[in-house]
């Protein structure tokens, strides 16, 4: 019949579950499960573990910056995300302060959202700080 709603999937699941538009993420800092921050990601589900292509730096010990140059590999998680998620983890990684620039790239062959260095880290993207493995923190702090 025209003009009665229909029923769909995710109608019939409960509150919260499957609901609304989605997105992923990779993280692979201070958000990944586990780690500081990682109660921001409470209202998302890890997906699976995944390494993108790139350069890792250490910034003072506080927190990794993500450069997509170079040809090491960066580990971390693809979480699946509510999509109003977004402004809440552009606000923690500094996006206004340009510490932090949200880009698009494939992690684990999905398409994500992750955080690179913007340019209020360039000065210190300094090759002493380069994270050798790609894994943060490192087993070893850069000197």
């Amino acid at each position: 019949m025209r003009g009665e709603p229909v029923s769909t999937e995710a109608d019939r699941k409960p509150e919260g579950e499957g609901r609304g538009p989605f997105i992923h993420i990779f993280v692979y800092g201070t958000l990944r499960r586990g780690v500081a921050a990682s109660p921001l990601m409470e209202r998302c589900e890890l997906v699976v573990p995944a390494t993108v292509t790139g350069t890792l730096y250490d910034i003072d010990g506080e927190f990794p910056a993500l450069v997509l140059a170079g040809n090491g590999r960066v580990h971390g998680e693809v979480w699946r995300c509510p999509a109003d998620i977004l402004p809440e983890l552009d606000r923690y990684e500094g996006i206004d302060d340009r510490l932090f620039r949200r880009v698009a790239l494939r992690a684990g062959g999905i398409a994500c959202w992750t955080y690179v260095a913007g340019p209020a880290l360039a000065a210190r993207l300094q090759p002493d700080r380069r994270i050798p493995g790609g894994r943060w923190p490192p087993a070893e702090p850069p000197r």
